[in-house]
């Protein structure tokens, strides 16, 4: 008789039922953080990747660049025009190498613009006249005659121009990334020797 009462007390005990219960909820919770977890763990590694991506272009886009050393001009010989120019320059400090075949340059007179790469290989359209080139004068990175390095200082010439005197002259060297190199000078009214400083 003692072991049925002890039955029938177990029978009507609920609490094991409830325990169970309460762990597959716990389980289910779990589950559910860890997933969350998962997503905004990645959610923040993309995050990451993105910002240090555009970090990465912002701070090349302000240090690329050319620091311009001098601007000389050959004069014509019945010296009335300039007919050539030669700029000298190096990287800007901070500036990360750079392949010239990928540069630009525009120079804008009195009565012409022209806008042509570096690179021949890529040009699209052949100007009758002027004619641009780029030259490494200093090699101190040892890397291929078209990518300029920290140290190494370079010319790029610009032949074919006609420019009078007194006439407004602009040139923009232009980086596929980067900051851009505006250099204008005004001809002088009369022009005395073969060359001439004009910036």
């Amino acid at each position: 008789m003692g072991l049925n009462k002890k039955f029938v007390k177990m029978k009507n005990d609920k609490r094991a039922e409830m325990g169970v219960g309460t762990m597959i909820v716990f389980i289910a919770m779990v589950l559910v953080a860890a997933v969350a977890a998962s997503v905004l763990i990645s959610t923040a590694n993309t995050v990451r990747e993105q910002a240090q991506s555009t970090g990465d272009q912002a701070i090349n886009n302000v240090a690329s660049g050319f620091v311009v050393q001098d601007v000389v001009g050959t004069i014509s010989v019945d010296e009335t025009q300039v007919t050539d120019v030669t700029i000298y320059m190096r990287l800007s400090s901070g500036s990360p190498n750079i392949n010239m075949d990928n540069v630009m340059v525009s120079v804008t007179t009195d009565d012409s613009s022209d806008y042509l790469s570096l690179n021949e290989a890529a040009r699209t359209t052949a100007l009758a006249n002027v004619n641009y080139n780029f030259t490494k004068t200093l090699d101190v990175q040892g890397f291929s005659d078209q990518v300029l390095g920290q140290g190494d200082l370079a010319e790029i010439g610009i032949t074919g121009l006609t420019v009078g005197y007194n006439q407004l002259v602009t040139i923009k060297i232009i980086p596929a990334y980067g900051q851009m190199t505006l250099i204008t000078f005004t001809t002088p009214e009369q022009y005395s020797s073969g060359f001439i400083t004009l910036a």
